[in-house]
Order: C-alpha cells, then sequence, then structure tokens
C-alpha cells in the first residue's frame, strides 16, 4: 500500500519567493524547495510545513512503509484560480506516484480548502496541521504584527479598509467645515476642521502604505532619471501631461466658479465638465509619448497603446454624457437629448471597436506565434 505525503502551499510562496516551479516530488526536490524558501523568507510557515512533511515522510520509510513525498503550490491570487492550478498539480502527482493513501500536511485552514479536492480523488488517512511556536511575551507579539503588516495580501486586506474609512469619515466631516469656511471667512471655524483633517491625512498615510506608495514613487524617479540620462523621447510627451493635469484642474476652477450661486452638487458637475477633456488629453499625450517611444528604440508598433487611447476616449464620451444629462435633468445647461444620446453611442461604439481591436491584436500575435512553433528546418539533400 502506498502513501503519499502531500504538502499544500495554496497561495504560491515557493514559486513567488524562490521562482521554483511546482509540483516537487520526491524528498530531494522538497528539501531543495524547503532550503531555498527558508534562504528567501526564514520566517515563512511554508519552510516548517514542507520540513515537517518530509519529517513524516522519513518516519514512515524507516518504519519500513512504502511512501513517497509531494508538495504541490496553487497561486498567489488565492481562491477559484489558486485552486485551479493545485487541481491541475494534483492530477499530475497522482497519476505519477500513484498512491492509495495520503498524508495532507498544511500550514492553516485555508490551505485544507484542498481536503474535499484530495479526497475525492484518493482516500485520506491524516491530515498534520504545523504551527510554529512564537514566544509569548508582548515583545514577542509586537515583532509578528510587524512581521505580519510586511505581508502584501495581510497588508491589503486590513490596512487598505481602515485607511478607506478613515478618509471618507475625514471628508465628510471636513468638506461642511470648508464650505462654511469659505463662505463666512471665520478665522474660529480652522480648530473645527483639525478632526476630519487628521483622519483625512491618516487615511490616505495608510492606503499609501498599504499600496508601498513610497517605493513605488521611488521606483519612478529612478525610472525618469534613467530616461532622462538616455535621451527618452517620452519626455515631453510625459512633462505635457503633467501640465494638461494641472491645466485641467484650473479650467475646471474657472468653470465652477461661473455660477456663484449654483450648489455644491452643480459645481462639481460644472469642475468636471471643465476638467474632463484636458485630462483626458493629457491621458493621450502619455500614451502618445509611449508609443513613439517604442516604435522609436525597437521598430516596432506596439498596438496596445493604440487601444488604451481608444479606451480613454470612449470613457471620455460616456462620462461627458453623463454630465451633460445630469445637467440637463437639474435644468441648468444647454444640452440637447440627441447630443447627450449621441455622446453615449459614441463612447459606447468607441469601447466596441477597442475590444474588437485588442481581440484582433491577440489573435494575429497567437497565429504568428503558432506559425514561428511549427516551422521546421529544412533538410538539404546531400
Amino acid at each position: 500500500m502506498k502513501i503519499l505525503v502531500l504538502c499544500v502551499d495554496r497561495d504560491d510562496d515557493f514559486g513567488v519567493k524562490t521562482g521554483l516551479n511546482s509540483p516537487f516530488v520526491g524528498r530531494e526536490e522538497n528539501l531543495n524547495a524547503a532550503v531555498a524558501l527558508a534562504l528567501k523568507d526564514p520566517e515563512d510557515s511554508d519552510t516548517n510545513t514542507l520540513l515537517a512533511a518530509i519529517s513524516i515522510y522519513d518516519e514512515m520509510i524507516k518504519s519500513g512503509m512504502d511512501a513517497e513525498i509531494a508538495a504541490i503550490c496553487g497561486d498567489v491570487k488565492v481562491g477559484y484560480e489558486s485552486d485551479l492550478v493545485l487541481a491541475t498539480q494534483l492530477e499530475n502527482v497522482l497519476e505519477m506516484v500513484k498512491p492509495e493513501r495520503v498524508v495532507l500536511v498544511s500550514d492553516g485552514a485555508e490551505d485544507e480548502f484542498i481536503y474535499p479536492m484530495v479526497s475525492s480523488r484518493v482516500k485520506i488517512d491524516s491530515v498534520r496541521r504545523v504551527f510554529v511556536k512564537q514566544a509569548p511575551t508582548v515583545e514577542g507579539t509586537y515583532y509578528v504584527l510587524v512581521k505580519m503588516l510586511q505581508d502584501d495580501k495581510v497588508r491589503k486586506r486590513i490596512i487598505t479598509p481602515i485607511g478607506l474609512v478613515l478618509s471618507v469619515f475625514g471628508l465628510f466631516s471636513l468638506v461642511p467645515k470648508v464650505i462654511q469656511f469659505v463662505e463666512n471667512l471665520d478665522i474660529a471655524i480652522i480648530p473645527e476642521m483639525a478632526a476630519g483633517a487628521i483622519a483625512v491625512v491618516l487615511g490616505i498615510y495608510l492606503i499609501m502604505f498599504a499600496y508601498k506608495a513610497a517605493e513605488r514613487f521611488r521606483q519612478f524617479s529612478v525610472k525618469a532619471g534613467r530616461a532622462i540620462r538616455s535621451g527618452s523621447q517620452m519626455i515631453p510627451f510625459a512633462i505635457l501631461s503633467i501640465v494638461l493635469v494641472f491645466l485641467g484642474i484650473v479650467y475646471g476652477l474657472d468653470a465652477a466658479r461661473a455660477d456663484p450661486e449654483a450648489g455644491l452638487l452643480l459645481q462639481a458637475l460644472l469642475f468636471a465638465g471643465g476638467t474632463l477633456w484636458v485630462w483626458i488629453f493629457a491621458i493621450l499625450s502619455y500614451q502618445t509619448g509611449r508609443f513613439v517611444n517604442h516604435f522609436l528604440s525597437q521598430g516596432k508598433i506596439y498596438w496596445t497603446y493604440l487601444v488604451v487611447a481608444i479606451t480613454v476616449l470612449a470613457i471620455g464620451f460616456i462620462i461627458q454624457g453623463a454630465l451633460d444629462a445630469s445637467q440637463f435633468f437639474l435644468g441648468v445647461g444647454s444640452s440637447q437629448e440627441a447630443v447627450i444620446i449621441l455622446e453615449m453611442i459614441s463612447g459606447f461604439l468607441l469601447a466596441v471597436f477597442g475590444g474588437l481591436l485588442n481581440t484582433a491584436m491577440r489573435s494575429a500575435a497567437g497565429s504568428a506565434g503558432k506559425a514561428v512553433e511549427k516551422r521546421e528546418p529544412v533538410e538539404t539533400a546531400e
């Protein structure tokens, strides 16, 4: 009776952190994978889980059992995609090993979502959950919390909602005070804005921390400096895009102030209408720069930039139609129903055209790739 010791890594820490391709079958492959993950991230619980599976396998071999060990990994997108990858790897391992029994080893309940998947294919004799020991002290708890916040998945799932709640709460409490201050110019109102301002700043900071905004900005600065030193053709278009963004804000504020008696909702609509197409052209300028830079540097036309430009234009027409429709229903502005309908139809037609173009380009690229793969070397007659 052959027994398979099966280790499960549902979120594919082995693939993400070490670059190894799963599944791992046999003691040597699993030991190499555990050592590789331990060198990359010594505190990852999957290392201990795989070592525990190897230990169970060694005990079985010493007892004279016919055993084999394997580890399967899912995908960083935990859910349907990771479970589909796990199912595929599980089928491959079962086909290769042909076990009659399985001992399932995991580091928590998340990995044990695969239990029904395994039990439907082969009988499971035992489930071993591996816990990593931690020192029960204040310093140890603080250390564990800090390490958890350094994990991208935990940070985005926990910190981002808190940041959004604080930002929304701060904005709703701050906006009425700002409007009151603008209308009355009463300095006594400023201290009342403190709580809302603190909530907004803290919320934005938490969101930026969750998505590593500082690191992304540093990487952007490095890329921008490298582009400037290399004389990239992207620079003029990027500068033009930034100028258009600031001009859009100016035009939006000017449009909002055109009707001093307008309410807050109407002023917001006027601001959006004033900024919309200036920002659209800013995005188009940036995409044009990427298109030109890619063509001049590699001599190839990258159709994705054209698809993005068409999609942006489609979004612009749809938003413009929505803004005109809102003003029409509020009884302000000079928009006509025919113009609104035409804007909406134009936006949807452009969106459909962009999707069809993207599909056609992907199909053409796929056909070209298959043609290259099928091409065989010509044999010369001797």
